[in-house]
């Protein structure tokens, strides 16, 4: 059967055309015509059983069988009338399309709640049709008796196989009931209990399935990195004590790191509409050896000539540090090299963080390194500003040039001993322009800590580093 506006195949027991959304009228409805068809052959029948009645008079010459004909064809059309009306009280009883179509009259004239009836009949005849049941359905939304319309749809879910074209449109229409209502937890049942991958994934923003962990629960011997993930957008919640997760636990951002020891891990997913998952559980096991701390040769305390910090790092480790106080981690500075001490107060953290991703304990130390001269940092940058004005790199002593817009400007970056030339404040150079913005050159700047004989900071192929003196012309 195809449609008759736009020629489209339709399936079987459709009421709609699905490229065209055409209604499809399956069996005429019985109107005024047949009616006025069966009252004219009534009244044909009645004067033929006035003209033949046994009170006309008979001719001498009329046998009885010719009599007999008559009669028999009188009671034959009135069997036959008879027949005929009770096909057509059959037909308006038991026929979906005439229910149908009764019920598309009511709907025009606004009248939901009798629509509702003649689909309820039509449902009754054609229970596993899902058309007739999203009719009703429709008709009782619109008649305010919502209730009655999410029991049809609900019981055509549970009762028959739906194809997914039509169990899509069931669920849309359940979806929209209970949205509407609020009751996001009965959807999220609704679409659990379905088992349907694809209904879930389609109605997947109503869902909040449970969390899903990067490991499975178990003993590892390696620090785990354990990533949680959900089905959409929403938050995870988790606790590691055992507890029972809920809005107020620990709120997932990063991925846990799990280290030696042993973790009792729940979490729950709650989604934009706040339904909550089931509780997902992961127990893990990490056996893994803590490495030694590293050692810190230099001990705290206040120092008054430039010292190296030096720090030796156990074996198959990589040892890192801070200096604002922070816990260290593999993201923070990584020690190479000995280290200047800073002037002024410094505290320092250390940490060593084996092969495995294991951490040892954090070793602190705190110095203040006041250096006994008279040339402080201040009067180190002058001395340089000083000695470029001399050679006429810079037009005044506030760091202005005609090379550039905006000026110099000099700061300290710490102090480094030149190998049997003595210690030297290390500068960096940096143009600044009329918003404060400062951007670092490649020139680099020594001055010697006790003389202030400024100086240009040089590094060779090799890495050693060498001076030009600024103060000759």
């Amino acid at each position: 059967m195809v449609c008759p506006n736009c020629g489209y195949e339709l399936k079987e027991g459709h009421l709609y055309c699905e490229s065209c959304g055409t209604e499809i009228q399956i069996v005429p409805d019985f109107e005024p015509e047949i009616e006025n068809s069966i009252t004219e052959t009534l009244s044909t029948v009645a004067e033929e059983i006035e003209r033949k009645s046994p009170d006309a008079s008979l001719t001498k010459k009329d046998s009885p069988k010719q009599n007999l004909l008559p009669v028999i064809l009188t009671i034959f059309l009135v069997v036959l009338v008879m027949v005929i009306i009770a096909g057509v009280l059959l037909y308006q009883r038991y026929s979906v399309s005439y229910q149908i179509g009764q019920a598309r009259k009511s709907a025009e004239e606004q009248n939901y709640e009798q629509a509702a009836e003649f689909m309820d009949r039509a449902r009754h005849l054609a229970p596993d049709n899902a058309d007739v049941a999203l009719l009703e359905a429709g008709y009782l939304i619109s008649a305010g008796d919502a209730d009655q319309a999410l029991s049809i749809l609900l019981g055509l879910v549970d009762r028959i196989q739906l194809e997914y074209g039509d169990k899509e449109k069931v669920f849309e229409n359940i979806v929209a009931i209970y949205s509407d209502r609020g009751q996001f937890e009965q959807i999220n049942s609704l679409l659990l209990a379905s088992g349907d991958l694809e209904i879930q994934n389609h109605f997947q923003q109503y869902m909040a399935m449970t969390p899903e962990f990067g490991y499975e629960s178990g003993t590892y011997e390696e620090v785990l990195q354990l990533r949680m993930s959900a089905n959409t957008s929403g938050k995870i919640y988790y606790t590691l004590d055992g507890s029972m997760p809920d809005e107020h636990s620990l709120l997932y951002t990063a991925p846990l790191t799990l280290e030696t020891g042993d973790f009792q891990i729940f979490a729950i997913f709650i989604n934009d509409y706040g339904i909550k998952s089931d509780v997902a559980r992961g127990m893990y096991t990490i056996n893994l050896t803590v490495p030694d701390p590293p050692d810190v040769l230099v001990p705290s305390g206040d120092y008054q000539l430039p010292t190296m910090i030096e720090v030796q790092a156990p074996e198959d480790c990589t040892v890192y540090y801070t200096t604002d106080r922070s816990a260290p981690s593999a993201d923070s500075l990584r020690y190479t090299e000995p280290i200047f001490m800073p002037l002024g107060r410094t505290n320092y953290k250390f940490i060593a963080i084996s092969e495995q991703g294991v951490s040892s304990e954090v070793v602190s130390r705190s110095y203040r390194f006041e250096l006994e001269t008279e040339v402080t940092i201040d009067k180190a940058i002058r001395n340089v500003v000083q000695a470029l004005f001399n050679r006429r790199v810079l037009s005044d002593l506030y760091g202005h040039s005609t090379e550039i817009q905006g000026k110099y400007v000099f700061e300290y970056d710490t102090i480094v001993e030149i190998p049997n030339l003595g210690y030297y404040y290390k500068l960096n150079e940096y143009v600044e322009d009329e918003y404060g913005n400062r951007t670092q050159t490649e020139r680099l700047y020594a001055v010697e800590v006790y003389t202030g004989s400024p100086n240009r900071l040089t590094y060779d192929e090799n890495g050693e580093m060498g001076l030009i003196a600024l103060g000759d012309q």
